[in-house]
């Protein structure tokens, strides 16, 4: 009986044994299938990847080759550039030659491009920011490139890889170089026509229209500020006679020589014009009646003195002055020196009056 009994026990035994080898292999092979079917999946989504990469890569070169532009990245941890075909070509290398290590830094220095020093600088912008070079490559031809850049983080915040897409702006550039230049000689062209119209053409003072203004705004400034003012008005004496004596040509020498000499006694911020055919007049601001009558003097015998020993025929002068009133306006000071100008003509020439 007993030997019965352990003869069934040990049934049990091997055929538990059985069952659980058995579970074991199902296990196993469950297992090598999962393997074998997550190895497919991986290799396949791997070979996608690469698919798309291979795709991403083919059309960054067709970019390249249509917009002329490159691809330039900078590890900032390792401190390594890599630049793409496209903008080893912008740089005068061609795309079949070989880049080695330190070819990068070659050709910036070249260039005087601190690139990565300037990109570090950008280092907080959180947008694309651009960066513009003028440079040279080793096909010699110059170009201006506009690199265009953003900073790519990580989870900490830091910057770990800087991206940027190089452009070839040399056209561009240039029409904004041409515009502003146009714009510059367009202002200048202005500017000189501006002068030209508030000037006398043979003498190069002020003209009538240019004194006027300059009066009307220094007659406002002086009441304002409570500042004196004085304008002297004078003419060449006989200059008819010299016209008809010794010819047009050296009248016109004898009013550059009085306008040259009355440029001389004039102080900085002074006006000096020709208001007439020979007749001039001196804006003094900040002078009083005492002042006007001794540079008045000076101006006269000056032009007297100076115009004797030119070559040119000699000629005086006749000058009268006023001080700026109260309630004075530029029109009302004007015509009461060229009162005073005419009782200094009236009482012989060659001499100064002062309005009444």
């Amino acid at each position: 009986m007993d030997g019965i009994l352990a003869a069934e026990a040990g049934h049990q035994v091997l055929v538990a044994a059985c069952v659980l080898l058995g579970v074991v292999a199902l296990v196993l092979v469950a297992t090598t299938v999962s393997a074998r079917r997550e190895a497919r999946f991986t290799a396949r989504l791997a070979r996608d990847r690469g698919e798309r990469m291979s795709d991403l890569m083919h059309t960054v070169r067709m970019a390249e080759n249509i917009a002329d532009l490159g691809i330039w990245q900078y590890d900032t941890t390792t401190g390594t550039q890599q630049w793409s075909a496209g903008m080893r070509v912008l740089f005068g290398v061609e795309r079949d030659e070989e880049f080695v290590p330190g070819d990068a830094e070659t050709l910036l220095f070249a260039n005087d491009m601190d690139l990565v020093g300037q990109v570090k600088a950008n280092a907080q912008k959180a947008g694309a920011f651009e960066l513009y070079y003028d440079i040279c490559g080793y096909d010699g031809v110059p170009r201006s490139i506009c690199v265009q850049a953003c900073n790519l983080r990580n989870d900490e915040g830091y910057v770990v890889r800087v991206v940027a897409v190089v452009r070839d702006v040399t056209d561009q550039v240039a029409r904004e170089r041409d515009l502003e230049q146009s714009r510059v000689s367009a202002l200048q062209e202005a500017s000189v026509a501006r002068e030209l119209a508030q000037t006398d053409p043979l003498t190069g003072l002020a003209n009538r229209r240019r004194v006027m203004a300059g009066l009307d705004q220094m007659v406002l400034e002086s009441q304002k500020n409570g500042q004196p003012l004085v304008v002297v008005l004078f003419d060449i004496d006989h200059f008819k006679s010299v016209n008809d004596t010794y010819g047009h040509p050296h009248g016109d020498k004898v009013l550059q020589e009085v306008a040259r000499i009355c440029k001389d006694q004039a102080r900085e911020g002074d006006i000096v014009g020709r208001v007439g055919g020979e007749e001039f007049v001196w804006i003094i601001p900040g002078a009083d009646p005492s002042f006007a009558r001794i540079a008045s003097e000076r101006l006269r015998l000056a032009i007297s003195v100076g115009t004797a020993i030119a070559d040119r025929p000699p000629v005086t002068i006749s000058a009268g002055f006023t001080a700026l009133r109260p309630g004075d306006a530029s029109l009302k000071l004007f015509a009461r020196a060229d009162a005073a100008l005419y009782e200094a003509k009236g009482a012989g020439r060659n001499r100064v009056r002062m309005a009444a």
